[in-house]
């Protein structure tokens, strides 16, 4: 297992039970109800969340981190306890989706993913499920930011990207600022990925174009072609098919995307109340003397008892 060097790492005090020294990837570092999770669990958890260029983690990302683990695992035990089980051919179409064959262990790839699945189905069935979204609440929602919902100023563009300044003058001056012959000259001199469209590349809004060329490019009117402009990238000529004004969007256009909006927000809220609840169905004990960074959620709440390996 790759190791990661944490700046606040694992405690390293080991204990004695049962006539042996108790590896540090062993010792617990939370139990929820009769379940006992080891420090070793929790490593290949921080292993699966992280990139593998951060080997650094700071106390409160691992405080975070940790209180993650917890939650995913009190999701984990109630779908167990609810007799969730992950179809075989869901499992397998999940792994078909990741290359296996270049993980050091695929077979705990396999279990995870067969957990993750048993929790989604858990989540969508006990919290997801009931959870909609009113017409009244969409309008609400769109009467009291209705200044959110415009739609921005577009254009619809074409180019022609050379990389000798010579060329791109002579075809802009070939063209005369018109778009008569723009297509074709496009596919036969741009060097674009889109040449083969004639040099179309689509809408945009303000915004979505770099800077050097947004004000020459919207200040174009349709059927028009800009004169060369020179980029780190090439030699541009631009060709404006159709400008689009900025505009109030109607509560009908805006609909789906607050429904959208309003349905993740209850999700997020209903999940986070359900591992709540979770918290006071089964007991959870931190182990704190295992850990050398700062837990704090549940201080006045749930106090580390005694290491198992140390109780009678």
């Amino acid at each position: 297992m790759r190791t990661y060097i944490f700046c606040v790492s694992l405690s390293l005090s080991l204990g004695f039970g049962c006539g042996r020294e108790i590896p540090l990837e062993e010792r617990v570092v939370v139990e929820i109800a009769e379940d006992a999770l080891t420090v070793g669990e929790f490593e290949h958890f921080v292993e699966s969340s992280v990139q593998q260029d951060e080997p650094f983690l700071a106390g409160d990302v691992m405080e975070a981190l940790f209180e993650q683990f917890i939650e995913e695992q009190l999701l984990l035990k109630a779908a167990k306890d609810a007799g969730i089980y992950a179809a075989p051919s869901a499992v397998a179409k999940r792994l078909d989706a990741i290359a296996t064959d270049e993980v050091a262990n695929p077979l705990q790839i396999e279990m995870v993913v067969r957990n993750q699945i048993r929790v989604e189905t858990l989540v969508e069935n006990a919290v997801f499920r009931s959870l909609s979204v009113s017409d009244a609440e969409i309008a609400a929602h769109f009467e009291a930011n209705r200044t959110f919902f415009k739609r921005p100023e577009t254009v619809h563009v074409s180019q022609i990207l050379t990389e000798d300044e010579g060329l791109a003058k002579t075809l802009a001056a070939e063209l005369g600022g018109r778009a008569t012959r723009f297509e074709e000259l496009a596919k036969a001199h741009s060097v674009g990925p889109e040449a083969s469209r004639g040099g179309h590349l689509g809408s945009f809004a303000r915004g979505e174009l770099p800077s050097s060329l947004e004000t020459t490019v919207f200040s174009l009117r349709p059927g028009r072609v800009s004169a060369v402009i020179a980029t780190d990238f090439g030699f541009h000529i631009f060709l404006v098919h159709e400008k689009v004004a900025a505009a109030q969007l109607s509560l009908e256009e805006a609909s789906d995307s607050i429904r959208v909006e309003l349905l993740r927000e209850k999700s997020d809220q209903a999940l986070a109340l359900y591992i709540e609840a979770l918290k006071n169905t089964y007991p959870v004990t931190v182990h704190r003397e295992h850990l050398s960074f700062a837990f704090l959620e549940w201080e006045d709440s749930h106090t580390a008892g005694a290491p198992l390996e140390e109780r009678p």
